[in-house]
Order: structure tokens, then sequence, then C-alpha cells
């Protein structure tokens, strides 16, 4: 992380399943969904798409896309793209084709729901292994009183996972290296702990993840190599709302983190 100044006074908490949207709106907000819509988000950012809109089924997603005109619409049931959209929900799949200039409607089972019910925060970012020093950097840049890392979960948000329960304590501990008096509420020490447990290791938790074997089963390897690589690049994605009022993720220009 950058030389920056945290103070004690920050409250660190952090959510396994997506909590009521009041509980988040006076925080600053990271989401995570490491299998895999926020690194998708990633992938799609360093490609250099210009926007993304989260959405929370596919019947909202195919009405956004013929709203908006040249856009995709991606995503996934059980890990795999139905036969409505344009591409599914692998990050190595927009690793490897043109994707700039690109507005995406995306659709998962977890992820982009979890975004969603961040909207009224005072910030909310997508974020993942690869982006966390980032994103980290940015939000401490906006001196918030209250950070909430929320875990998008599986099954709908409705029960934890490994996997983003694993990632949010590497952002707590990336916190807690900055600042070792910052408060953490029980959530907060609880992935600390399971961090820890795992010896920091992307590739340990990855293993012990249901939802992992599922993937794993369907041929989706490579997507945990890409999703493990732990500050693969400095892409901060942030959630506004566009001029019509609806969420829409995109990249946060570099001179502003």
């Amino acid at each position: 992380m950058s030389n920056q100044q945290v103070g004690p006074d920050i409250e660190v908490q952090v959510y396994f399943q997506p909590p009521p949207p009041p509980a988040l709106s006076a925080a600053s907000v990271i989401v995570l969904d490491i299998f895999r819509a926020t690194t998708v988000h990633a992938a799609l950012f360093a490609g250099e798409a210009c926007a993304v809109y989260p959405v929370a089924d596919f019947a909202a997603g195919r009405t956004l896309r013929d709203a908006l005109p040249g856009s995709r619409l991606i995503g996934e049931v059980g890990a795999l793209p139905p036969p409505e959209v344009d591409f599914g929900n692998s990050p190595t799949e927009f690793e490897s084709i043109d994707v700039r200039g690109w507005t995406v409607v995306h659709v998962t089972s977890n992820g982009t729901r979890a975004l969603l019910g961040a909207i009224e925060s005072d910030l909310a970012l997508s974020g993942c292994l690869r982006n966390l020093t980032a994103s980290l950097d940015h939000l401490l840049s906006r001196e918030p009183a209250q950070i909430a890392i929320v875990c998008s979960g599986d099954h709908g948000g409705t029960a934890p996972s490994v996997e983003d329960s694993f990632a949010a304590g590497a952002y707590v501990a990336r916190l807690r290296r900055a600042a070792p008096d910052i408060r953490l509420r029980g959530g907060a020490r609880l992935a600390l702990k399971l961090y820890h447990s795992y010896a920091r290791s992307p590739t340990r938790a990855f293993a012990d993840s249901p939802h992992g074997d599922h993937l794993r089963n369907l041929g989706f390897q490579a997507d945990f190599t890409y999703a493990g690589d732990i500050d693969a690049d400095s892409t901060v994605i942030t959630q506004t709302r566009d001029g019509s009022g609806r969420p829409v993720l995109q990249r946060v220009p570099a001179l502003l983190h």
C-alpha cells in the first residue's frame, strides 16, 4: 500500500453474506465475488471496457441490453452461460479478447446482486485479489470512518463462501499492516483468522472451496490462477449511477487513485 496515514478511528467490518442495504449506507464498501463476478470486472476494465451494468436477473438484463445500443449481455446460471447471453462469466475469456470500449450488462448468481445492495453506500467498489492494494489505496484516500467488506457468498448470497471470506481476510490483513491499531469488528477479526489459517495462500483456500469444486468439474481451472494473482493490476472499479439513475461500474482514472 502507499504511504497513507491510516488512523485508528477507522472501523472495519466484514460481512460473510450481503447484509440488508441500510447496514451499508454510511460505509465505504468493497464488494468481493472472487468466483467470479468481481474478478471478471477486473479483467474487463484491464482490457479497457467502458462500463459494466450489474443487474440481478436475466429478464432485467435483456431489457437493459436492448436499451443500451451495442451493449453485450454476459453472465451465468450455475456457472455456465445461458443461451441468451453473448459471453459467459469467466475472467480468462475476457482476458483473451479485445473488449476495448465495451458496454456490458452483467448478471450473476451472487456478485451483481451484492453490488446492487451497496448502491446507496458512501462509496462502493468492485474488489478482488487482483486489485486488492489499488482498491484499498483509493478507499483510504477518501478518509472513511467505516469500511465494510462484503462477501457475495454462495447460493444467491444466502451462504458464505470460502474464497470470498479468504479474500476479505486478505483485505483486512493489508489494512492491519498499514494501521495496527485499526478497529476490527467481529467479522473482520474472523476473516483475518481465516486468511492466516490458509497460510495466506489463495491456492489453499481455493482448493477448499465447494464452489471451486463445481468450477473445476466444469473445466474452469484457469480461472483460479487468474483470480488468485494478488495485486496483478492497479484497476480501481467504482459503482455509481448513470444519467438515468441505473447502477453502473466504471474504472477510476489513474490520477484519482
